[in-house]
């Protein structure tokens, strides 16, 4: 599923990579967040309709929780009682969570195999490529992540196809490719595509963040930079879910807002966590979601909502 997903979003990015965002990956990413996004905005509206229908009967939520602690079965047919008097599934806020998620780990693959999901190459070029990198600069596959598939590289080379599988299992083989090609130009002939996973000559967007402080002291103009785009989802994150809690709830004791509490925290350690195991870009894209989710929050508060409760 997520294969599928990957070469329809990696198709787009990379439309938007040839047209409107004048050959920037930055700039793509970007504005394919703010696409995702927008699409997803009729989702988002209701999610946050059901949030206030929820708080608004929250009380009564907990009132029957608390009468009816000890007989799961009455709580759940009350609830479901009150849920229908209302008009409210408490399952509808999480609609958008579940479509972007998909979407999430569809770009991870994305990001991980641009080769693959955005120019659309073969196993077969791709092996054809690596062989002409081997024999010119086979530096680009160095490290102890790839001693295993070096090993195994004499054995295979006659393959095209079986190389691109075996450089395949570094999660990182495109990426190094991508900037094989970039490095010597006379890897690939005239007319074949290329990219760049760079932003604003600073950023690498392919580059996987690391915390190790010898790589660090080794490349700062590497890791530095994404470092700081790992910290800013983080922040973003938590900001994020701070101005969710806010605007969802206003009572500290209830249920819905000890939740809020939890998940406020809950998702700044999952995006550092996911942050330092997969490509810059990942992380780059969600601080462009979060940024965009809370001038979209901030807009429907004060000029939707605001203005109909007046």
């Amino acid at each position: 599923m997520f294969d599928a997903i990957a070469r329809v979003l990696g198709r787009l990015l990379y439309i938007i990579y040839k047209t409107i965002a004048f050959q920037n990956y930055g700039v793509s990413l970007i504005l394919f967040t703010i696409i995702v996004k927008l699409a997803l905005l009729p989702l988002s509206i209701k999610q946050i309709k059901s949030s206030q229908k929820m708080q608004e009967i929250q009380p009564e939520i907990d009132r029957i929780q608390k009468r009816y602690k000890n007989d799961r079965e009455k709580l759940n047919q009350e609830l479901m009682k009150i849920y229908q008097e209302k008009g409210v599934n408490p399952a509808s806020g999480c609609l958008p969570l579940f479509i972007q998620l998909p979407i999430l780990w569809a770009l991870y693959y994305t990001i991980r195999k641009p080769l693959t999901y955005m120019l659309g190459w073969s196993k077969e070029f791709i092996g054809k490529i690596i062989l002409k990198i081997m024999e010119i600069q086979p530096q680009f596959f160095s490290g102890n992540e790839y001693t295993y598939i070096l090993d195994k590289f004499e054995g295979v080379k006659n393959d095209p196809v079986a190389v691109a599988d075996l450089f395949g299992r570094n999660l990182y083989s495109e990426i190094n490719i991508v900037d094989a090609l970039n490095t010597i130009p006379s890897l690939v002939e005239d007319g074949v595509e290329k990219i760049s996973l760079k932003f604003l000559g600073i950023f690498n967007l392919g580059v996987k963040p690391t915390y190790n402080l010898s790589a660090i002291i080794q490349n700062p103009g590497l890791y530095i930079p994404a470092l700081v785009i790992v910290l800013i989802a983080v922040v973003t994150t938590y900001l994020g879910s701070r101005m969710s809690a806010n605007q969802l709830s206003q009572n500290s004791n209830s249920q819905a807002a000890q939740t809020n509490k939890t998940l406020m925290f809950f998702g700044p350690v999952m995006t550092l966590l996911i942050g330092f195991q997969a490509p810059l870009g990942l992380s780059f894209y969600w601080t462009i979601s979060n940024l965009f989710q809370m001038a979209q929050q901030y807009f429907l508060d004060k000029y939707v909502y605001k203005k109909k409760e007046e």
